[in-house]
């Protein structure tokens, strides 16, 4: 979202970039609802209904809309005789919802057989359906800590402010732990003194799983948890249990960093410490106050049908219940436990006892649920809608959902899963149609999302038959990317001809272990005819902290056909599973005609029986994949401006398709290697270089065909072949040169060469002067692209002395190494640097203050202290972010990236990909500077 200066409503932030989304998909909508009408209804006219936040009366017209409600009361008295399609319309702005906007097939509110009802945005409108409430009244105390009162019994696990997230207060744990049977022993008597100690939570993180229970009591050093959360998280005799916890999180004493907030529930006070540039007196600050935002079901007998919803933000839903006796007690995927003893009783059956087995099949573990829910529907339609701002599950369609189109949609920000399909409790019910079928999930871009429960998924199919998850493009989840099927164990299920084909998973496993960017787990048909189809995906650059795969098949799979996917760039075998034993099958795979970074599959727990596998290894960077199935995977041509980031105008390149020579230095001409073209240097094309051959040394000369006042120029050299160190020279007539710029300690990439002023030259002149032989950290000097850039105004380093953060990957503030602050990474000094600790992977965030137009970053690293891989992500609104470029094999010193066309940005981050542990090349990533040059 654009940043908003003082004095303009804060409501209306929506960003220009989805103002756009919106408009072309509503269009969309509109055009394909008339067609349908036309279908359907031949000359019948549709009827519509036009509401706005404010509206009123019964009128419902355009010209005077009413309120949401009050259309859909005319909605339910027309369905049930009126053959035509109904249309909603609602006009943008936010629609605070004062209770769950409720679709009941029983009460009018579906359709007649072949028409639809449609809740719609008018053309170019942004409508918010929101569940949040408005926190006023901001007041600053000490420690630059501001409070606010709220409603008596406020509740809370949310706190926005302008559309960010912030952290609740947290910390390590202050003393010692011993565990005992019914909680802790403590080293000291710290947790004794915190007030309101009942609403202090433990936070576990173990495995694939994060666990969060809330203590009960404590007296002296004696700590006594909730229960049953503690019971059912440190007994049960399959996954993972806890122990001591890894941090502490909703006491006032933990207040101390930027971005945190507190609910005092005793005096209903908030409190908050703002980041950088927020400003409490005009900031729009929500809470979520409903959990579910908008609810439709009908009965079997009476599906809720021909419901749809097209360019709709979802947003400011809550979810309490891990605040309960039963905590968040996690399996997997959110999934978690709750009751008494549901840890000896739940999701056990028969494989611990036969005597006692508990209840079956796989028992009854709960779902996180959705903010957005549909359960008995029929023909549910969700397009060019946008779920944001969650603290449960984004959406969730549940029993009895047939024939649901998901599509065109952003999930972003929300605590738990991205959306959820089908459940983990009915796996093979005497009624077969309560299982999820015939759904499509298509061309949604899912983005950080399982921010605060981060075992979460991106996508999270249950128990369903013959669903299809196509095109989607899911990143940036703490766990894995597409999670199918469900249940341990041997038990049978009703699980059949479900499809995950074509899409892009990348940058998953950022914070959870023993995971894939695709995983499945259990029986999943009755034969390999009627199995789980997994082709044509792309899963790259897997950020696993501590195991997992590409695609992985986990206990109990069976009947899995995968092929034609691409795995590559993972720090993680490219596929393989664990053999549960027990008699639990595992097996009936074929993994055949794969494009993978790792051929031998990895089977830590046995392997599987009746597997054919035979794929062909690809490097490490892609190449070799095909590049049909590259452009294939994700989103559709038509959907991909959902994962664009936003551009802006390019400064003109006055050096594209100039001529060039290639020079030894002593002037004469260079041969050049059997693969390089003179015109390479400046045609455009990055993925093309000319590089000279017999001579390490050699320089490269552009003649820009007319005198020009230039400003900066950039080399961009490959990371086979760059020099170490270069110099740039100019020149008026060809033969008296100037030496105008020079680069020492380079590394590969887009190198910006700013001239202290603006140089009038015809000729510009790259000249290699390291390395000089075999021995240096470069490679002989190639050279993909040459710009050269006009002087402007906006030619100084946007970066310098702005805002920084060091954040680790969870979003919360990184514990820094002595004498090392974030403002070091910017402060134009380069022996100065910004590092982190604890954690290898970590966060260098920049704020501009303003949105710019970006062409140019360069990264400064010192020798010892670097990411051997990182990428860059940016955002106009500090909450929904881009990732716009990657770097790998880096080996310090100076490298950088160019954007062709630029992008637009107030925020940019610096994330370390690579290395993860000690053993890696580069050592834990230090930020000497970050330059941030305009387009």
């Amino acid at each position: 979202m654009l940043a908003v200066h003082k004095g303009v409503n804060m409501r209306l932030r929506t960003p220009i970039w989805r103002r756009g989304i919106i408009a072309a998909v509503g269009a969309a909508a509109l055009i394909s609802g008339a067609m349908t009408s036309v279908a359907s209804a031949a000359s019948a006219p549709p009827i519509s209904y036009y509401v706005s936040p404010n509206g009123s009366g019964n009128t419902c017209a355009q010209d005077a809309p009413c309120s949401l409600t009050t259309a859909q009361g005319r909605v339910r008295s027309v369905t049930g005789t009126a053959n035509a399609n109904v249309a909603v319309v609602l006009a943008g702005g936010t629609y605070n919802l004062p209770d769950t906007f409720a679709l009941d097939a029983a009460k009018g509110d579906g359709a007649a057989p072949g028409y639809t009802v449609t809740y719609e945005a008018a053309p170019g409108a942004h409508p918010v359906l929101s569940g949040g409430e408005r926190i006023t009244g901001w007041t600053q105390g000490p420690g630059g800590v501001w409070q606010a009162n709220v409603p008596a019994g406020t509740d809370t696990r949310q706190f926005y402010v302008d559309g960010v997230r912030a952290n609740r207060a947290a910390g390590s744990v202050p003393t010692s732990l011993t565990r005992t049977a019914t909680g802790y022993t403590a080293g000291s008597t710290v947790f004794d003194s915190w007030p309101n100690i009942t609403h202090v939570e433990f936070v576990y993180n173990v495995a694939w799983t994060q666990v969060r229970c809330d203590i009960a009591s404590v007296s002296g050093t004696t700590i006594t948890m909730d229960q049953p959360c503690f019971d059912n998280s440190t007994k049960k005799p399959y996954g993972v249990n806890i122990d001591l916890p890894s941090s502490v999180e909703n006491a006032k004493a933990l207040l101390t960093d930027p971005g945190q907030w507190y609910l005092d529930q005793s005096s209903n006070v908030v409190y908050y410490i703002p980041r950088e540039g927020q400003d409490m007196s005009t900031a729009d600050v929500e809470i979520p106050r409903l959990q579910t935002l908008v609810s439709g079901t009908g009965t079997e007998q009476q599906p809720l049908s021909g419901v749809a919803f097209s360019g709709i933000s979802f947003e400011y839903g809550g979810w309490t219940a891990p605040n309960g006796p039963d905590g968040f007690s996690e399996v997997q995927a959110n999934m978690h436990l709750t009751g008494q003893n549901a840890w000896q009783y739940q999701g056990t059956c028969t494989r611990y006892s036969t005597t006692n087995p508990g209840t079956c099949p796989y028992g009854a573990w709960t779902m996180t649920p959705g903010n957005v829910v549909f359960d008995h529907t029929s023909g549910l339609s969700i397009t060019g809608s946008t779920f944001e701002h969650l603290g449960a599950a984004g959406l969730q369609l549940g029993q009895d959902v047939n024939g649901s189109t998901v599509q065109g949609n952003v999930f972003t920000d929300i605590s738990a899963n991205g959306m959820e399909i089908g459940n983990g409790s009915d796996a093979a019910p005497t009624d077969i149609a309560l299982i999820p079928a015939h759904n499509t999930i298509a061309d949604n871009w899912v983005h950080n999302v399982a921010v605060q429960y981060t075992g979460g998924v991106g996508i999270f199919q249950g128990y369903a038959r013959y669903d299809t998850i196509e095109h989607n493009q899911v990143n940036d989840v703490p766990y894995s990317g597409i999670s199918s099927n469900w249940g341990w164990g041997h038990n049978p299920t009703e699980t059949l001809g479900n499809q995950i084909l074509n899409n892009l998973v990348f940058d998953h496993m950022q914070l959870r272990s023993d995971g894939g960017g695709i995983y499945v787990l259990g029986i999943e048909g009755d034969s390999m005819a009627d199995g789980l189809l997994i082709q044509g995906n792309v899963v790259r650059n897997t950020n696993s902290a501590g195991g997992g795969h590409a695609i992985y098949t986990d206990g109990g799979s069976e009947y899995i056909t995968m092929t034609g996917n691409a795995m590559f760039a993972n720090n993680t075998p490219s596929m393989g599973g664990c053999n549960e034993g027990g008699g639990t099958p595992y097996g009936n795979f074929s993994f055949t005609g794969n494009y993978v970074e790792n051929p031998t599959p990895d089977w830590p727990c046995g392997a599987p029986s009746n597997a054919t596998i035979s794929n062909t290894q690809v490097a490490p960077d892609g190449t070799g994949v095909p590049a049909s199935l590259l452009a294939n995977a994700g989103l559709e041509p038509q959907y991909a401006y959902l994962a664009a980031a936003p551009t802006g105008p390019a400064l003109p390149n006055l050096a594209l398709g100039k001529p060039v020579q290639a020079q030894y230095l002593d002037g004469s001409t260079a041969q050049l290697q059997p693969y390089s073209q003179l015109s390479y240097a400046t045609d455009g094309n990055p993925d093309t270089y000319v590089q000279a051959s017999g001579q390490f040394l050699w320089q490269l000369v552009v003649d820009l065909q007319a005198q020009e006042n230039l400003g900066h120029v950039t080399v961009t050299m490959p990371h086979a072949h760059f020099a170490t160190a270069f110099h740039v020279d100019a020149s008026t007539d060809g033969s008296n040169w100037t030496t105008v710029g020079r680069i020492t300690n380079s590394g590969w990439g887009t190198i910006p060469v700013i001239f202290p002023n603006p140089v009038t030259t015809r000729y510009i002149r790259i000249v290699a002067d390291a390395p000089t032989n075999w021995n240096q950290r470069g490679d002989q000097m190639a050279i993909s692209e040459v710009g050269a850039f006009a002087a402007t105004p906006g030619q100084q380093n946007l970066a310098l002395d702005e805002p920084a953060q060091a954040l680790y990957i969870d979003g919360t503030q990184a514990l820094m190494q002595p004498n090392s602050t974030p403002a070091l990474a910017d402060d134009g000094n380069p022996s100065t640097w910004s590092q982190a600790t604890n954690q290898y992977r970590w966060i260098q965030q920049i704020d501009l203050t303003r949105p710019e137009t970006i062409g140019v970053i360069s990264l400064l690293q010192p020798d010892d202290k670097f990411a051997t891989n990182w990428h860059i992500d940016v955002s106009l609104d500090g909450s929904t972010f881009w990732t716009v470029a990657r770097h790998a094999d880096n080996a310090g010193g100076l490298s950088g990236v160019q954007w062709v066309p630029p992008v637009q940005a107030r925020y940019v981050r610096v994330i370390a990909d690579m290395p993860n542990q000690g053993g890696q090349t580069g050592g834990q990533m230090a930020v000497s500077e970050i330059a941030i040059y305009a387009g």
